[in-house]
């Protein structure tokens, strides 16, 4: 009886941090990630040794040894009023972050809440300004993708515009001309309302302060990709389009920039879908197809790849949020302080069987998600890519470690 009544004593601590991180709060989360990070937290904080004496959460964060209400309150009154990141788990370079982002958004309501009358640098008006703006960037938009010349190179490529990848292809070609031809056609609209020749208003008048404080018109974001500013955001503009054209006109690329997709996750579907076609004699079924990725080692530039993958593909253009890359080591390493973004090496990415996946390896990557931009939410969300590690993955969890095609 004495046994049984310590056993009773013990909580099930299973049961506990299912009901805190699946019941408790589990139940508001809708994100994937983020009940992942909320099962990741409650193994860390409920289990058993959090109730011995002396146990610390974090080095100068110990659990008191009391009963007393006041006793309590005294100790949390003596914990340090800045508190550091790493307590939750966070690199230190996240409290940099933290404090860009707050600087920032400062600036962008002073921009915001500016006069905008008046004229401005070297005399010159706002309309002035934007006018020259519309000019200077109307000379660089590229020239859209004509149908039925687009349709005849598609059908040159190997294997012809069935191809997976090619159908991609056609279908990013097909969204780039919406971009480019509205591109051209809100710049000339524009200069024509600064001369006078239309009326400004409704669109054009977003446009007009958009370009003005170097932001992205909301007409050109409806149909496109966020970008921190105007310069950024015509960069890939061009970028998009010059990979696009050169795998057109010249084959297919040895390595693909995934950034410059607007459907990421349709690309890497047409490459399982082209990978189990060239299993097709080992009658691979494409529900049984998943995909795994690795690091390219030594690691590899997009220039310094010779040639294409045999089977799936390489990809490049990834930034490493939370943590860093060794190179020699091959694995993912702390952060450098201040350094809060880090290019990752080319990705081999590829499609194999389920059942062919090894399982001893997985103890030792980390599947860290990827996003479109910094808003890791699941409008942006993209695939998780395979990490190798020598930490335990919950390391990589609690510092919020994940892929991004932009750090703009």
């Amino acid at each position: 009886m004495e046994m049984d009544a310590k056993k009773a004593a013990q909580p099930t601590w299973a049961t506990v941090r299912y009901m805190i991180s699946q019941i408790q709060y589990g139940g508001r989360i809708t994100d994937a990630m983020d009940e992942l990070m909320m099962d990741t937290y409650a193994d860390k904080y409920f289990h058993a040794q959090a109730l011995e004496k002396g146990y610390e959460l974090y080095p100068g964060y110990n659990v008191p040894d009391c009963t007393e209400i006041a006793a309590f309150r005294q100790s949390i009154e003596q914990l340090p009023q800045q508190e550091s990141p790493e307590i939750f788990g966070l690199h230190t370079n996240a409290d940099l972050t933290f404090r860009t982002l707050q600087v920032r958004d400062g600036l962008s309501t002073i921009i915001e809440t500016m006069p905008k009358s008046g004229a401005g640098s070297g005399g010159l008006s706002p309309e002035e300004i934007v006018d020259k703006t519309a000019e200077d960037l109307l000379s660089k938009v590229p020239q859209p993708f004509h149908k039925e010349s687009t349709v005849e190179q598609l059908r040159k490529l190997p294997g012809g515009s069935s191809q997976p990848l090619t159908v991609h292809l056609r279908q990013e070609i097909d969204r780039l001309n919406i971009i480019v031809n509205l591109t051209r056609k809100t710049l000339q609209n524009l200069r024509l309302a600064i001369a006078g020749t239309i009326a400004l208003s409704g669109d054009l008048v977003d446009a007009l302060s958009a370009l003005y404080n170097g932001r992205i018109p909301l007409t050109w974001l409806r149909f496109s990709w966020e970008s921190a500013t105007l310069g950024n955001w015509f960069a890939g503009l061009l970028g998009r389009f010059d990979q696009l054209h050169k795998w057109l006109n010249t084959g297919r690329p040895k390595g693909y920039w995934l950034t410059g997709f607007f459907n990421p996750q349709g690309f890497l579907t047409a490459m399982k879908q082209e990978v189990n076609r060239k299993h097709a004699a080992d009658k691979w079924a494409l529900d049984d197809v998943i995909m795994s990725s690795e690091v390219t080692h030594p690691p590899k530039d997009y220039e310094n790849l010779r040639e294409g993958a045999a089977e799936g593909v390489f990809v490049y253009g990834l930034f490493l949020d939370g943590c860093a890359w060794h190179g020699k080591e091959n694995r993912l390493v702390d952060s450098e302080p201040k350094k809060l973004n880090v290019p990752l090496p080319v990705l081999y990415v590829t499609g194999l069987q389920a059942k062919d996946k090894k399982k001893d390896a997985v103890a030792s990557t980390y599947f860290a998600p990827s996003y479109r931009i910094k808003k890791r939410t699941g409008q942006h969300y993209i695939d998780k890519f395979e990490l190798r590690t020598e930490d335990p993955p919950t390391k990589w969890i609690l510092r919020g470690v994940a892929l991004l095609c932009s750090i703009d």
